[in-house]
Order: C-alpha cells, then sequence, then structure tokens
C-alpha cells in the first residue's frame, strides 16, 4: 500500500508513541518495540524500502540495545558482500538477455500441451531462480505467460514487454476467458512465483534467508563441528525441491484446472487443442528467433558462471582436496566470496563484443547505478541487525524459553512439524529476511538447550521462511502475479495454504530420512562453541 505523504508523516509521527507501550516490558521488548516500528514502516511504505532498512542503525544505539558501530558492521558481512556478487552475476545475465534466451529455449523444449507447459513454467522459473533473484525471474517469466494466454484466448492485445522490472508488467483483464482457459491463466501466472520461490531454496547462495542461515552458522561454529557446504546444501536442498515443484503442480492442476487434468495428459489432442498448439508454439518459437544468434558476450556469462559455480563447489568438495588447499593455511582464510568477486570485477573488464571498432564491457558502472538492487542489499543488512539486536536485548533467550516450553517435550517428528509449520504461517506476514533473522538464532538457543544437533532445527526453518505462498504482500513474486489481475485474494490464499501443507510435509519427510543421515543429525556434536549457551529460563 502507497500512502499520499501526508499520511506518511502522520504514520512517522505517530507510530513511535502508539508503540510505545511495548518499552515498558525491559531490554527484550526494546528489541520487539523496534521490530514492529520498522514492520510498520516497510508496509506503510513511508520511505524507500532501502531506506527503512537503515534505522536499526538509529534505533537500537539510542535504545540501549547495541552500539552503532557494531550494527553499521552487520550491514557489510561475508553474505552480504556475496550476495552483491551474485546480483553483480544476475545483472550480467540481464544485460546480455541470456536469461531470456534460456527461459525461451527451455519453454520450446517442453511442449505445448496445458500440462507440459504449466510444468515448463515451473521448472524455468525455479532453475532461472538458482541465479537470478526470485522478483527477477517472476517479472522475466509473466510477461511470457501473459503472451501465451493471449494466443490462446486469440486475444488482439499485443504481445509481451520484454522489459524485466515488476514494475513494468502490465495489467491483464481477460474478460472474455472461458472457464477451462481461465483456471489455465491462473495456474500458469502463479506457476511463475511459486518456481521462483521454490527454486531458491536449492542453492545456498539465491536467496535471503539462506545466506542469513550460512553467515550465522558459519560466525558461531567451528567449521569442523558444526558446518554446510555449497555441496552439501545442494544435497540436501535438490531432492526436496523437485517435490515441492511437483506439489506446486498438482495443487494448481487440481485448484484451478481439475483434477481430471491430472488423468489426461496422454490422451490425444482435439483439433482445437492442436491448433492451439501450433499457435502457441509459434509464439515462442518467433520470440527465440527474435534474439538472433547467441553473441559472445551471452557465452562469455555463461562461461563465468560456470567457472564460478565451479569454484564454489570444488573449494572444498568434501570427497577429495579442494583448491583451497594450495593457499596459506589450507584455505582456511578463503571463503565463497574470494572467487564470487574476482568474477564480478572481470565482468566490467570482459568485451562485450572483442571484434567491435569500440569493445565495450559486459557490465558498466552506469546499468550498476540503473539496475543494481542497493535495496535489498540494505534489507538483508537490516535481517542482520534485527538478529543483532534480537540476540543483544535477551529477547532471543525469552522467546526460545517460551517455545521450549511449548515444543520441547514433543517427539522429535512432531517438533520439527511444528516448528516448521510455525514459520512457513509467519513469514507470510512478515519478509523472509528478516523471519530467518529472528528465528534461526532462536532456533539454534533451543537446539542445544535440549541437546540435539543445532541444524535439526535451523535447517527447516530457514527454507520455510521461502514458503510464502499464500498472500500478494507476503513476498514481491506474488505481487507481481496479484498485479495481473488473473488471481483473487482467496484463490491465492486457497492454493498457497494447501502448498504449503505439502512443503511442510516434504521437509519433516526430508529431516528424518536423507538430511539426518547428510549431516548425522542424531549426533549431537561436541562443540568448542555455543551458540548462547544453555538457557536460563
Amino acid at each position: 500500500m502507497v500512502a499520499s505523504l501526508r499520511m506518511r508523516w502522520a504514520w512517522i509521527a505517530a507510530a513511535p508513541v502508539l508503540f510505545s507501550p511495548i518499552l515498558y516490558f525491559g531490554m527484550p521488548f526494546r528489541s520487539v518495540y523496534c521490530i514492529v516500528l520498522i514492520s510498520s514502516f516497510w508496509i506503510m511504505e513511508v520511505a524507500p524500502t532501502g531506506i527503512v532498512s537503515l534505522l536499526p542503525i538509529f534505533l537500537y544505539p539510542v535504545l540501549g540495545i547495541s552500539s552503532a558501530k557494531s550494527i553499521c558492521l552487520v550491514y557489510f558481512k561475508d553474505s552480504i558482500v556475496l550476495f552483491i556478487c551474485t546480483l553483480i552475476m544476475t545483472l550480467a545475465v540481464e544485460e546480455t538477455n541470456l536469461h531470456k534466451r534460456v527461459a525461451l529455449k527451455l519453454l520450446c523444449s517442453v511442449g505445448t500441451r496445458k500440462q507440459t507447459m504449466l510444468l515448463g513454467f515451473m521448472g524455468t522459473t525455479a532453475f532461472l531462480s538458482f541465479f537470478v533473484s526470485d522478483t527477477a525471474c517472476t517479472a522475466l517469466m509473466i510477461p511470457i505467460a501473459l503472451a501465451i494466454i493471449r494466443t490462446i484466448t486469440r486475444s488482439t492485445e499485443a504481445s509481451e514487454d520484454g522489459r524485466n522490472d515488476a514494475a513494468t508488467v502490465e495489467s491483464a483483464a481477460f474478460k472474455h476467458l472461458k472457464k477451462d482457459e481461465r483456471g489455465f491463466a491462473k495456474a500458469l501466472v502463479l506457476a511463475c512465483a511459486h518456481g521462483s520461490l521454490i527454486g531458491g531454496t536449492a542453492i545456498i547462495t539465491s536467496t535471503g534467508p539462506n545466506l542469513v542461515f550460512r553467515e550465522i552458522i558459519q560466525t558461531n561454529y567451528a567449521e569442523n563441528e558444526v558446518s554446510v557446504s555449497y555441496v552439501q546444501w545442494m544435497a540436501f536442498a535438490m531432492p526436496p525441491m523437485l517435490l515441492y515443484l511437483a506439489s506446486s503442480f498438482i495443487v494448481l492442476t487440481c485448484c484451478f484446472m481439475g483434477p481430471r487434468q491430472l488423468c489426461t495428459w496422454f490422451t490425444p489432442q482435439t483439433k482445437e487443442e492442436q491448433r492451439i498448439s501450433v499457435a502457441v508454439e509459434k509464439r515462442i518459437r518467433t520470440a527465440y528467433d527474435e534474439l538472433g544468434a547467441i553473441t559472445f558476450g551471452e557465452k562469455s556469462v555463461c562461461a563465468w558462471f560456470l567457472i564460478l559455480m565451479a569454484c564454489w563447489i570444488m573449494r572444498k568438495p568434501g570427497f577429495i582436496p579442494g583448491w583451497g588447499e594450495l593457499f596459506p593455511d589450507h584455505g582456511k582464510l578463503l571463503s565463497d566470496t574470494v572467487p564470487a568477486i574476482l568474477v564480478a570485477f572481470l565482468l566490467f573488464a570482459w568485451p562485450r563484443d572483442p571484434w567491435a571498432k569500440e569493445p565495450v564491457p559486459i557490465l558498466n558502472w552506469n546499468a550498476m547505478k540503473a539496475k543494481f538492487s542497493w535495496s535489498c542489499i540494505l534489507l538483508i543488512g537490516a535481517g542482520y541487525a534485527i538478529s543483532e539486536g534480537v540476540q543483544k536485548s535477551g529477547l532471543s533467550i525469552l522467546i526460545a524459553c517460551l517455545m521450549k516450553d511449548v515444543f520441547g517435550k514433543l517427539d522429535h517428528v512432531y517438533l520439527l512439524f511444528a516448528v516448521t509449520a510455525s514459520i512457513t504461517f509467519m513469514t507470510e506476514f512478515a519478509s523472509n529476511v528478516s523471519t530467518g533473522s529472528v528465528f534461526i538464532p532462536i532456533v539454534l538457543t533451543i537446539a542445544e538447550s535440549i541437546h540435539i544437533h543445532p541444524l535439526t532445527l535451523s535447517l527447516p526453518v530457514t527454507v520455510a521462511c521461502s514458503f510464502a505462498f499464500m498472500l500478494p504482500m507476503a513476498t514481491p513474486p506474488n505481487a507481481i502475479v496479484f498485479d495481473t489481475k488473473l488471481v483473487g485474494m482467496l484463490e491465492m490464499l486457497l492454493s498457497g495454504i494447501l502448498l504449503n501443507i505439502c512443503c511442510i510435509l516434504i521437509t519433516v519427510l526430508n529431516l528424518s530420512t536423507w538430511t539426518h543421515w547428510l549431516f548425522d543429525l542424531g549426533t549431537f556434536p561436541q562443540l568448542t562453541q555455543h551458540y548462547n549457551g544453555t538457557l536460563d529460563c
């Protein structure tokens, strides 16, 4: 919701007073006051998100929670620098149009039956979100989806706008859709949002909560006791990600196209369906052909991406000595940020077309100024700052004690279910980064206090932060889909609840089986460092 300037000023003046009674309950609730106040400013959009994200630097010292110096430092942690490098790589992909080529090529390959198109959109968006932000993925795929829907309905509206900014996605009021076409249209646009959110769970560098988890684990535990490498995260997250996508496909098909569509996958197409399939295939093929031959710049960005991923995987692969062993202290001074910085630097010097009369680099600073998401960087920094305040104020201990009283006596599987479900529905009302920043430290404290492996609760909490499928305001991809006017609030809510339930069950199953073996979760490690020590409740 965007309020007028007068309304924004009124809220800026009223909110601190309105929430001030919270301050009278002691130091832990000063942190609650900060979280509520900052969250209200984000929701009311009283200022740009990035600027509001800097408020902890003012609030925490003033309220005696933490020093300004310590809060400022969290805005430039190793994980944030890694995320900056990831966004630079994303920008290179967008500048060369590589993402559109990949998306259209994949869509050309999946066929034009409604079921395969739905799976194709979902899988393509999930794959792109390994490397590109969920918002950018959805903003790329939605115009392509709308163009296909217009083709199916023989609409005379203009074809899709190729720009990638969410703000440029045009509203689409398809008033003359048939019932089955309307259901497919709703499922198709929701598949883009679901795919982008689900895909982000698969790679540890893909989304904010994953980076928050990585930073907290690396900061608070010795590497030989509790750690999750790039490869280990993929091994943990890839199998359930495929099940999340399958669940989304089933939920969207049943909710919007009817359960019978699941059984008609291999039945022959009618003449009308064949005609529509030919038109859709022609539209996708034409869009792909308009891109022309693959350029040197696209090949270069693809190559640098593969090199960077190889560096991340092979730094410490686990099954053989990695390249980190070649450096001082056997690579202990290195992190995933080191190769990422080098590749990001080279993109500003590598030519887009070396045979041009005046070669230009793949990236330049003007592109950075115009398109780089500093707001996203500052939002993640605010998440770290909130996490710092939650710990230093004692709020994490207070919440951990309450959660321990409620969940601590539950059986292992019920504990996993309760924690995962709580975070899943909480992230619908708060950003995924802030949810992870607050609750990952809390569940680490609970895990140590009840003597279970720290990863047992922190892994499902991290993944659950991405399960924001229910509400338009929960995450930007949902807002982009809602802005098409194809999906109503109740429809998004219903399909989101069903998908949330499926994802919770899959996560609990994964933690109780494959992940339990992968990280040896049945054994409590001998810790030389402890997260907040033991609970004194």
